[in-house]
């Protein structure tokens, strides 16, 4: 338990700046997604065009993401297929889940003959959105946790982490602190934490009533 908490302590205190970012960032979004009400924004859409623009390129999307991930025997450089890989692995799920989810909410609409509130609809689907990437970066503190023997030793990493590494360049952290699975874990709790935030701050404000007395 010892060597955990040094590793965590360690992490953080050379990741603090960017930390504190992620989480005030998440904050701010969290807090307007809640609070913020822009009333030119507040009107109403058929559901059933609404359906279809959310099914059909949230079944394209996942057809291929669920192709790529399996590294097919496509004629591209293994760099390609692995960088495909990720963006299936990491991504597919935060992007679709917004659009089935949407789906679902506009076929319920379309059943019961009403129109969607356009902000019900941004904030269901910006708050599955929240709910995807945290549970893709849930992945990560998993999969870091179990090549670092759950975090007793650092773990290089290679080029897979170069998002990471451009993320906190804008604070002055450094390749060698960033490259490594010992730092991307506890800053991926950070980010699960901040995500799911947003996600609870969208779905709470869909059962919040407006001034008319209509939900959202």
């Amino acid at each position: 338990m010892g060597a955990r908490l040094s590793l965590f302590a360690d992490a953080y205190g050379k990741t603090w700046s960017m930390c504190l970012a992620l989480l005030l960032f998440f904050g701010v979004v969290g807090l307007l997604a809640y609070r913020l009400r822009v009333k030119r924004l507040d009107f109403r859409i058929p559901a059933r065009p609404v359906f279809w623009a959310c099914v059909l390129p949230g079944f394209v999307l996942m057809a291929v993401c669920l192709t790529l991930i399996d590294k097919p025997y496509f004629q591209m450089s293994d760099l390609t297929k692995n960088w495909l890989f990720m963006f299936s692995a990491f991504l597919g799920v935060p992007l679709s889940l917004p659009m089935l989810a949407g789906a679902a909410w506009a076929a319920a609409h379309y059943v019961q003959r009403i129109p969607i509130r356009v902000p019900s609809l941004a904030l269901l689907m910006l708050g599955m959105f929240a709910l995807g990437c945290a549970a893709s970066n849930i992945h990560d503190v998993v999969w870091c946790g179990a090549i670092t023997d759950w975090y007793v030793h650092h773990h290089k990493a290679g080029y897979d982490l170069d998002y990471f590494v451009a993320l906190g360049r804008p604070f002055g952290i450094s390749r060698e602190v960033l490259a490594d699975y010992a730092t991307l874990g506890p800053c991926a709790v950070v980010l699960v934490a901040g995500e799911l935030f947003v996600a609870l701050a969208c779905f709470l404000r869909l059962g919040k009533p407006y001034d008319s007395g209509q939900r959202v």
